[in-house]
């Protein structure tokens, strides 16, 4: 039996386990430890994994999930999240749709110091859909919207998305932090123009907010500083090369410690309660990349990626066809499977075929973490949508309406993903004037 068909059989062995409801790290080490065995034999297959662990965790790169995780957590305690919100509602809430635009202004601020999408979802779906409905905005507009805006945090740092992908690559953290910014701000604005458009053609769809005065739009800057503070010192020393991106996520750390020690919003309980979600979290992504790596070396020696790159240069398509197909096989995946196990599973694959290619791999991970936030709200599986959804169950809000209300922001982010595409300088023109 030849490596190649080895490889195969292992990818439908994995299959068939990911559908069994297996836990994808266990899933993932099965499969490369049994394939790893047929080909090299269980003396080979053994040395392999054991030396994994150490292999794939005892790296600088490493230190980054639990110190970004942390972020995020400290930054929550401390009412960074609830206070970009008022700001946001105050700057745009008196527009049509200005209370779901200004759930995504929320979530671009929330981004910037949380990089979790589901998390980010979580938050603003509690502070803002009492505020919502209240308005008498559709549910289904609400929910859209407060599931989509949770898609920016993997899309403006520190996000999680990117750091696993710049682990998994091997490629730099801090210009791919650097290139996310233009593509992160293009696509809030996107999102905002899109309500606005919606609720031209549908007025019902949401009503206009309490106004403000220029006065208090002024008073709310007040709200949203810390966290832009937050995001300055650390995005404007990864861009002047004062330090580096593992330097930046623990000095933004410390500054979401020290803030919540001055708002006294942290105590023993709340730090307690950071720690141990940074913990399970950090625990959980850990095991699923040491499982990665192990169906990584696994996909290497039967040659399926090898055979993938020939193959793909067959077909004698120009650059921007095999990407498009990558994305459009990440839209499908996508759709059926949750984005930590896509991301894992392909990139074996697919990064040796884009080396080869010469494509730049800073643009290519922008590409991915779109792709992977187009899957958090992508039916059936998007699980931003279930997170709200099992949010908004009380209200008598229906998993229907809630994926009624992603469409419209899953074609906007396909327009996005165009755009990145046709005009790679949106996410490569910062990294090039990087120090």
């Amino acid at each position: 039996m030849s490596p190649e068909l080895i490889g195969v059989l292992g990818l439908v062995a994995m299959l068939v386990l990911m559908f069994l409801g297996v836990h994808i790290a266990v899933t993932l080490a099965l499969v490369g430890i049994a394939g790893y065995t047929v080909i090299h034999g269980v003396d080979k297959a053994l040395s392999m994994t054991g030396m994994m662990p150490f292999s794939a965790i005892a790296s600088y790169n490493m230190a980054l999930f639990p110190v970004y995780l942390l972020l995020g957590e400290l930054a929550d305690v401390s009412g960074m999240m609830r206070d970009s919100f008022r700001a946001a509602n105050a700057w745009v809430g008196n527009f049509r749709g200005g209370l779901a635009m200004a759930s995504v202004v929320a979530g671009g601020f929330l981004a910037a110091v949380s990089g979790s999408s589901t998390a980010c979802s979580a938050i603003l779906t509690k502070l803002a859909l009492p505020s919502l409905l209240e308005h008498k905005y559709q549910p289904k507009l609400a929910t859209g919207a407060l599931a989509a805006a949770g898609t920016l945090s993997n899309l403006i740092p520190p996000s999680i998305g990117l750091v696993l992908y710049a682990v998994m690559s091997e490629t730099s953290l801090g210009k791919l932090y650097i290139a996310t910014m233009v593509p992160g701000i293009l696509l809030t604005l996107m999102f905002m123009l899109q309500i606005h458009f919606q609720c031209r053609l549908n007025p019902s769809l949401g009503p206009r907010g309490g106004s403000t005065t220029l006065k208090e739009k002024a008073f709310a800057i007040k709200y949203a500083a810390p966290t832009a503070i937050l995001f300055f010192i650390v995005m404007g020393g990864i861009w002047f090369g004062v330090y580096t991106a593992n330097e930046a996520g623990a000095i933004g750390t410390v500054g979401a410690f020290l803030y919540g020690l001055y708002r006294r919003t942290i105590n023993g309980q709340t730090l307690t309660k950071a720690f141990t979600s940074t913990l399970s979290i950090a625990g959980m992504i850990f095991a699923v990349i040491i499982s990665a790596e192990i169906f990584s070396n696994f996909v290497v020696i039967s040659g399926l990626s090898q055979a993938l790159a020939v193959w793909v240069i067959g077909l004698n398509l120009p650059t921007v066809g095999v990407i498009i197909l990558i994305m459009l096989v990440y839209f499908i995946v996508g759709t059926a499977m949750d984005t930590l196990t896509m991301v894992l599973i392909t990139l074996p694959f697919f990064i040796p075929l884009m080396k080869q290619m010469g494509v730049d791999l800073v643009w290519f991970g922008i590409l991915v973490v779109i792709q992977m936030e187009l899957s958090q709200i992508t039916p059936p599986v998007g699980l931003n949508l279930f997170v709200v959804a099992g949010m908004v169950k009380e209200k008598n809000i229906s998993m229907g309406t809630v994926f009624s209300g992603a469409w419209p922001f899953c074609y906007t982010m396909v327009i996005f993903i165009a755009l990145v595409i046709a005009f790679p300088k949106l996410a490569m023109y910062l990294p090039s004037l990087m120090k």
